[in-house]
């Protein structure tokens, strides 16, 4: 089955390629783990149309390429978006850098993007400094990481992440977790933590009632009544060797500020679960780098100041 899907993400990639090459019609790279719940989330409606973004495979990852659309669209491109299946986030900023093609579909972290401004145009911030909440995700086996509500006992567990996440791993050893184990993809992770390889992982919130994290078979929940912030801010990078960078960029910044101005953007984060309502009051075992009031929902003014 893994197998067949692989085929099918490589066939697929093949096909984009192609059609990007047609008509007025762009690619956008994407990790090839967030295509399945894009296609579960969308099904036959078109993109622009959306209007509620929750729902069946609605998360994060998923409603930012229907907002990379829809601010497109506002923004005086008229043209059609293709997703391009990749496999690692590192390996769609490399494609972006080179040009070969000219966007992401996901955000990415301003420090990602920050180091190629030579070759990378930078969008304005969908998501601001400290607006980035996420659950410490484990198996709902796993009583000890569940009862873990303080930093001390959190400190005592292990974690499982990618080493090319920096954001993830600097709130990891920000928390004075000191095992952390590193697989490549986002399934291997959950795996690991599954099968209690790992005690955590972090996570966005979800939309199901129980802000589980599913994974094909697998299924991750959130220690109840504390969360984390990730440092730093998150945006499109667009190639400005790509022929078409220039435009799609200046159709983004003007579609963002329309987005923005019609609360799009807060709105589709909350419906899918990102800034979720009900761990507004939860615990933030972090506190933000800035002074900077988010204007997520799920900001809780209570927080545990790590000791230096």
């Amino acid at each position: 089955m893994k197998l067949f899907a692989h085929l099918c993400c490589v066939i697929g990639g093949l096909l984009i390629t192609l059609l990007s090459h047609t008509g007025n019609t762009i690619t956008a790279a994407v990790d090839e783990d967030i295509i399945a719940d894009y296609q579960l989330f969308v099904g036959e409606r078109d993109p622009l149309s959306i209007n509620y973004y929750g729902g069946p495979g609605a998360r994060r990852d998923v409603i930012e390429i229907v907002l990379l659309q829809q601010a497109l669209h506002l923004g005086g491109f008229e043209g059609k978006v293709v997703l391009r299946p990749e496999n690692s986030y590192l390996r769609v900023l490399k494609l972006i850098q080179d040009g070969q093609v000219p966007i992401s579909g996901a955000l990415m972290w301003r420090n990602d993007i920050k180091p190629y401004a030579k070759a990378l145009f930078k969008t304005q911030a969908l998501v601001h400094e400290g607006e980035f909440i996420a659950g410490l995700y484990t198996r709902a086996s796993n009583t000890r990481a569940l009862a873990a509500t303080t930093l001390e006992q959190i400190r005592q567990l292990s974690a499982a992440s990618n080493d090319h996440w920096q954001a993830d791993i600097a709130t990891l050893k920000s928390l004075g977790i000191k095992k952390i184990y590193y697989a490549t993809y986002w399934v291997q992770i959950v795996r690991m933590v599954v099968a209690g390889r790992a005690d955590i992982t972090l996570a966005p919130f979800q939309s199901n009632p129980e802000m589980k994290v599913q994974v094909e078979n697998l299924e991750l929940i959130p220690i109840p009544g504390v969360k984390v912030t990730l440092p730093g801010s998150r945006h499109w990078p667009v190639s400005k060797k790509h022929p078409r960078g220039q435009e799609i960029f200046t159709a983004l910044k003007k579609g963002i500020a329309l987005l923005e101005q019609q609360n799009t953007i807060q709105r589709a984060y909350e419906e899918c679960g990102f800034f979720h309502p009900r761990v507004k009051e939860w615990t933030l075992l972090n506190a933000p780098d800035n002074s900077a009031q988010p204007r997520s929902i799920s900001t809780s003014s209570k927080s545990l100041h790590l000791k230096p």
